[in-house]
């Protein structure tokens, strides 16, 4: 497997609002950057993390200039000779926690949105710490092997149980007790798809409720007992279409690093918002 870690840079960037924000360069960006001083810089495609706070990262795609020749590159210098480099800077406070229910603002929304190729162009889930943006995808495939696992039905609790052959019960070792019959929570993969390609992502107990409109014990019951329905269950949950928030970490998988793409919230498409969102990004090209 190839583990060879990826060459990085961090740059400390501050402007007249009196924040100052971490920029990460990579790979060739970060060998090949020379630049000395303090140089007034731009960014093209770069893209917003939410690690440590609120972050910053340029992509392959993406782009820099030293010190362009515009006028707010002109202001910005002045301020920052004129007394901004003395000040005192504040950071992006910012939590990266899994979101569901109502869901984030539609600024959020669509400052965070990636495309499946951007994920993979920007290398998400690659850095130090997990990268947390959001995914509208059309459901293609579910994997529908082992879509559940028995968990324990006490209070806060959601360890796996076991089952004991001889007594039929289910123990669970954090809560040193057993119990009649367990609680089976989601945990499943599915295909997710839109008009730049696919990533699999790996769902829970929330998110299967919502896809499925279901609790795990029922679809555990038609994939044991009623195969026809649990088909049906599974057909009608495909090629529905969610936005979903997503965290991307890299991980080991039998000594091979891959990143793992997990959805920590999931969200109607709201059709009206959508189009609005749409005609904007149209007439951005128009500008």
């Amino acid at each position: 497997a190839d583990q060879r870690k990826m060459l990085k840079r961090e740059l400390t960037l501050v402007d007249q609002s009196g924040y100052q924000v971490r920029m990460t360069l990579w790979g060739n960006e970060a060998e090949t950057f020379t630049v000395s001083g303090e140089p007034v810089m731009a960014f093209k495609g770069a893209r917003v993390g939410d690690f440590g706070g609120r972050t910053l990262s340029l992509p392959s795609m993406g782009s820099m200039t030293v010190n362009p020749d515009i006028p707010a590159a002109h202001q910005l210098r002045g301020w920052y000779d004129a007394g901004g480099r003395t000040q005192q800077f504040q950071t992006y406070g910012g939590s990266a926690g899994a979101v569901g229910g109502q869901g984030d603002s539609a600024e959020r929304f669509e400052a965070q949105l990636k495309t499946m190729a951007q994920v993979r162009d920007e290398h998400l889930g690659e850095g130090e710490g997990p990268d947390y943006f959001y995914l509208k995808g059309t459901i293609a495939y579910i994997r529908s092997g082992n879509m559940s696992y028995p968990a324990c039905p006490g209070e806060n609790c959601s360890k796996k149980v076991v089952e004991n052959q001889s007594s039929g019960d289910w123990y669970c070792e954090k809560c040193q007790r057993s119990y009649a019959a367990p609680n089976y929570r989601y945990i499943f993969s599915v295909n997710l798809s839109d008009e730049t390609g696919q990533t699999w992502v790996q769902c829970f107990d929330e998110i299967g409720q919502v896809i499925f409109g279901n609790s795990a014990n029922v679809l555990k019951q038609y994939q044991d007992n009623d195969e026809a329905s649990f088909k049906r269950v599974l057909a009608e949950a495909t090629f529905k279409e969610f936005k979903f928030r997503c965290r991307a970490k890299s991980e080991m998988f039998n000594e091979d690093r891959r990143v793992r793409v997990s959805a920590v919230g999931i969200y109607p498409i709201d059709y009206v918002s959508e189009a609005k969102r749409l005609t904007r990004l149209i007439e951005s090209y128009t500008q």
